[in-house]
């Protein structure tokens, strides 16, 4: 398996960096659980920030947060497969968040889950899998993120769909996966934190082959239909960041990667040719 490793830079910014929490709405198959690794790494170097990974429940309500589950006074980066409005009463928050388009959102949760079961696309169908998800309440999945009905036994209906694209007005920051180094780049540039050189987590070689069908792309059409009304929508935003090659950036770089242990610390240009030549 080729292990490729990027480096996203964090800019110097020359106003004053935020001064807020986080809260990153996780929506699955959409590059979550590298953000997560990359920031748990981050913070356990700088010391600032505390990361907090939620999971919905119905422990879990929706757009509320105990004060024993965290503390107001501290700054948090929060994360999960959570409701848009899941941090709502914290008044100094930061939210943003990833789409992904939705066939390709749906055909990679349906390969992470052939392999999770350890199984293959001939014994668990596709259309099992879409089942499943229906059943769950799972269909439009990137829909009931935005409209505050994750897992609830509510249909996606256009209402819904209206009251979703709404509420993404209320997120600071909102990519496409297409861009997930310039969404990186834009958070460790507003915050101040360091530069990153990482590999992507939960990436699989997979030992079965699965090409969709017609007809498994016809499903896709029907149960996530609004999905793709969304994630148009999203594609219309624009995100004024860019990274330019002549923009400063920190020269203090996390390296985060499944595949190589680093020490918790920072390193600087110098010493990580001289790392790799170690590893």
């Amino acid at each position: 398996m080729k292990i490729e490793l990027k480096f996203v830079p964090s800019k110097i910014n020359t106003k004053n960096n935020l001064d807020k929490s986080i809260y990153f709405m996780h929506i699955p198959k959409c590059g979550g659980t590298t953000i997560d690794h990359i920031f748990v790494k981050v913070f356990s170097i700088l010391k600032n920030y505390n990361f907090k990974r939620f999971k919905n429940s119905k422990e879990i309500k929706k757009n509320k947060l105990s004060q024993n589950e965290i503390d107001y006074s501290k700054k948090y980066f929060i994360s999960g497969h959570l409701n848009y409005d899941f941090c709502n009463n914290l008044k100094n928050i930061y939210k943003c968040s990833v789409v992904r388009e939705p066939i390709s959102r749906v055909i990679s949760h349906y390969k992470f889950m052939v392999f999770r079961l350890n199984t293959t696309p001939e014994k668990y169908p596709f259309q099992i899998f879409i089942n499943e998800e229906v059943r769950k309440n799972r269909d439009n999945l990137i829909t009931r993120h935005f409209s505050g009905f994750l897992n609830e036994k509510k249909e996606i209906v256009d209402n819904v769909c209206l009251e979703a694209i709404n509420n993404t007005k209320s997120f600071d920051s909102i990519y496409t996966l297409e861009n997930w180094d310039q969404f990186l780049s834009e958070i460790l540039s507003l915050f101040g934190f360091p530069s990153i050189l990482y590999s992507k987590f939960q990436e699989h070689k997979y030992n079965f082959f699965y090409s969709p069908k017609k007809e498994d792309i016809n499903l896709i059409n029907q149960y996530y239909y609004y999905d793709f009304i969304i994630y148009r929508k999203i594609t219309e935003f624009k995100n004024n960041f860019k990274i330019n090659k002549d923009d400063k950036y920190n020269k203090n770089i996390c390296i985060v990667s499944p595949y190589y242990k680093t020490d918790d610390k920072l390193y600087k240009e110098q010493d990580i040719k001289k790392l790799f030549v170690k590893l």
